[in-house]
């Protein structure tokens, strides 16, 4: 199976679910809402649910914390070429 494609918001969603341990995930039950700027504008939702992850395209109905983030310096994020740290602490990732 091919890796998930890091150049696109939807592949980084898939990527996360690939990477994602359920095991470091027990007893979260959490959902986090990510509003996204730039060349892929739009919202996407992650769900953990007790070990569980799920995503999906739109808006949570009550998110626990939004992350609001330009799509391409989120694909940086993850691909490890913007620090995410300093991306915070610049406001370019507002949480």
């Amino acid at each position: 199976m091919a890796a998930p494609n890091m150049d696109s918001i939807a592949g980084s969603f898939e990527a996360l679910n690939s990477a994602f341990k359920p095991e470091k995930a027990q007893g979260v039950t959490k959902v986090i809402q990510f509003d996204f700027t730039g060349r892929e504008p739009g919202s996407w939702t992650i769900h953990l649910d007790n070990g569980a992850y799920s995503y999906h395209e739109g808006p949570a109905e009550n998110p626990n914390a939004t992350v609001s983030v330009d799509s391409d310096d989120w694909l940086k994020i993850l691909k490890n070429e913007m620090n995410a740290v300093s991306a915070f602490m610049s406001g370019k990732i507002k949480a």
